[in-house]
């Protein structure tokens, strides 16, 4: 990845005309003459299609809109294709595309990142095969399906053909556990590595006045947020697991969750109001005034970086370190990592030119595509400068740039992998960005790790998609039996951990939980040899 990054790619002459012409004279209201056209390269006639893009509400009004902007634009300048880009709520996507499909006006290309729903598309046969159409007409994304073998894995379906399209995004943390590593050095301490080693940890963060103000406002971690994965990840509370060869719905481990929460509730190591705040914002808030010694954070690296600077603007002689998250009789593991290859899209079964499709699969895949919508036109949005891009205008980026993810939605996005980026990006003579670097590169190797993997079987984006009535199940019982365990956590006495796993088992066989258990037994058994699982994720070479 990082011999790429040294590389100008850069665009062709074409496509730097063709945005300086829409730059400098298309209104929103004036598509460029080739997003209309019908004919492309030496007259050759262009295939028309049409393609979902999320509406987020996140393009400048001056630029256009979601189906109409300088980048739609340029997309029909350069891919040989005459695009028609679809508006999609991002907030509401699936019932949007389910409204298109009942009145046949479904895009040609559906880009969604809702597996649950790819699936659905696949059991009603409104999506097409495409191992003959990618054969026949396919370089770039043809090569990415041998370069990653999981990439068409994960896009096959029950009957043996690929109906998935996907990214390729490399290894990118999103999850953290961090300690206050100047309260571990007052108070005499080293970083826990156990279970019961990070509870007196906390105890001893929330009991000993590590701030040193006399005052007993500290906490020992948050449960808030993100704050309750890491316990669950030591205890390898992920509902379903492999034993003895077969997959099970497992409480054992769920109950042991609960009850290591429930201590750290009843002795003050966490905030008494943690289940109201539902998203985690007061706990960060704790976090950043320096009243939080272990503290579970989500999120991307520029997200972290801000945190950190309003945390060491908040408590400047503070020092924070990322550690891995302690063991439990269960193991060791990692919190999870976002997907390195996720799929994304699928091609309608109805599509008028599914040519088309696949050469517009192609074009975005492609490393100068890639680029482009990373960082834009060389000389109208960065320079190379010792072998780096630097963007020429922040407002013109921010403006014309910032808000392009939606067209990364396919292809060799690895390329520009947004976390090493980012740290390569960090200038290392600033003490803050160099704790930044230091940190995430910690947790990299930490998480990023077969020694010490992600406590489920595969990602939760590449777990099977359950049919309707399986989903039903799963819907209503879930959400049910994970409020039981929190009144347990909370009401002491009255309500134990073991009272809430009888009447979650009972609440389980009441919803037909059985019949969601014996489903996903079946679906292993048939698939064990073939999918992909944990220990498929850490050898690929990005």
């Amino acid at each position: 990845m990082k011999g790429y990054m040294k590389k100008t790619l850069g665009c062709t002459l074409s496509g730097l005309i063709a945005l300086t012409v829409i730059l400098s004279g298309c209104s929103k209201d004036e598509p460029s003459s080739s997003a209309s056209g019908k004919t492309g390269e030496a007259g050759k006639s262009k295939p028309s299609i049409t393609v979902s893009m999320y509406d987020r509400g996140n393009i400048p009004q001056e630029i256009g809109t979601v189906d109409n902007n300088l980048w739609t634009k340029w997309v029909n300048e350069n891919s040989g294709v005459n695009v028609k880009f679809i508006p999609v709520p991002r907030s509401d996507s699936v019932k949007k595309f389910n409204t298109l499909l009942a009145a046949g006006q479904a895009p040609d290309l559906i880009l969604e990142y809702d597996t649950n729903f790819l699936n659905q598309l696949y059991t009603q046969k409104q999506i097409m095969p495409l191992d003959d159409l990618i054969d026949q007409y396919s370089t770039e994304y043809k090569q990415l399906l041998e370069q990653y073998p999981l990439l068409r894995k994960l896009g096959t379906k029950s009957d043996g053909k690929l109906y998935g399209i996907g990214r390729v995004l490399g290894y990118i943390p999103g999850n953290f556990l961090f300690i206050r590593q100047d309260w571990l050095d007052k108070l005499g301490l080293k970083v826990p590595e156990t279970d019961e080693e990070a509870f007196e940890v906390m105890k001893a963060f929330a009991s000993q006045d590590p701030d040193g103000n006399g005052k007993a406002d500290t906490f020992g971690a948050n449960l808030s947020g993100a704050g309750g994965g890491w316990v669950d990840t030591m205890f390898q509370n992920v509902s379903w697991i492999i034993n003895d060869g077969n997959l099970v719905r497992d409480w054992e481990r769920a109950e042991d969750a609960a009850s290591y929460k429930k201590r750290m509730f009843e002795e003050g190591l966490v905030d008494k109001d943690y289940l109201t705040d539902n998203v985690g914002k007061k706990s960060e808030q704790d976090f950043l005034q320096g009243k939080t010694g272990i503290y579970g954070a989500a999120g991307s690296v520029h997200l972290i970086y801000t945190q950190y600077q309003t945390f060491k603007s908040n408590n400047p002689d503070a020092k924070l370190t990322v550690i891995a998250v302690p063991r439990s009789k269960y193991g060791q593991f990692s919190p999870g990592f976002n997907a390195p290859i996720q799929m994304s899209g699928a091609v309608n079964a109805k599509a008028a030119s599914p040519e088309g499709v696949i050469q517009l699969i192609d074009f975005l895949s492609s490393a100068s595509t890639v680029k482009t919508m990373k960082y834009g036109l060389e000389g109208v949005h960065y320079k190379m400068e010792d072998g780096k891009e630097v963007t020429l205008d922040k407002d013109k980026y921010d403006k014309e740039i910032s808000w392009l993810g939606d067209f990364r939605m396919v292809g060799s996005q690895y390329l520009i992998n947004e976390f090493t980026k980012y740290l390569e990006d960090l200038d290392q003579s600033k003490p803050l960005d160099k704790d930044v670097y230091d940190m995430m590169t910690k947790a990299y190797s930490l998480y990023i790790s077969k020694d010490h993997p992600i406590p489920a079987i595969t990602m939760d984006g590449y777990m099977p998609g359950l049919p309707a009535d399986m989903l039903f199940i799963a819907n209503n019982v879930n959400q049910p039996v994970t409020d039981l365990w929190n009144k347990a956590i909370v009401s002491g006495k009255g309500y134990t951990v073991e009272q809430a796993a009888a009447d979650a088992k009972s609440l389980w066989k009441k919803s037909d939980g059985e019949k969601l258990e014996k489903w996903y037994a079946d679906w292993y058994a048939a698939n064990k040899d073939s999918w992909v699982f944990t220990k498929d994720l850490y050898d690929m070479k990005f």
